[in-house]
């Protein structure tokens, strides 16, 4: 009779301590080299903080993203300045918003993107992969205000 071949599972990866290893969501693995176009996604929009959507038109806000779908992420952010751009959380002027990203259980995220929509507008949020995780409406750029004058 043929031999049973028994699986065997891989251990699972411990970190120190024999603690379980959990992957960091502060890398944003391939965020300025992507070749794929943006997609969005709005699960983390901080409807109670001060950059929340409020009355706001979904319609203006549709208009402005829908420009950027034909983008690829490469396209969008490795431009330097315009239209998006990448910050480290850790160098947020605005201690509002690092105490909003708390609050949201975001406050372990490493690195915020922002895409210039006009003007003063912005949109905050976080990129991974290509897909651009919206946080907030900035349409009087206070969350990183500029320092030019």
């Amino acid at each position: 009779m043929g031999s049973s071949k028994k699986k065997v599972s891989a251990p699972a990866k411990t970190g120190k301590g024999n603690k379980p290893f959990v992957a960091s969501r502060s890398l944003l693995p391939r965020a300025e080299t992507s070749d794929s176009r943006i997609a969005w996604r709005f699960c983390h929009v901080d409807h109670a903080g001060p950059w929340g959507f409020g009355d706001l038109t979904f319609a203006q806000i549709m208009d402005k993203l829908r420009a950027f779908e034909s983008m690829t992420c490469r396209e969008i952010f490795d431009q330097g300045e315009e239209p998006g751009k990448h910050y480290d959380v850790a160098a947020l002027p605005n201690k509002v918003a690092i105490d909003r990203l708390e609050a949201l259980n975001l406050g372990d995220m490493t690195k915020i993107s922002r895409l210039r929509l006009g003007g003063a507008i912005r949109l905050y949020g976080f990129l991974e992969g290509n897909v651009f995780h919206v946080v907030w409406w900035d349409p009087e750029h206070q969350v990183w205000p500029s320092t030019r004058r």
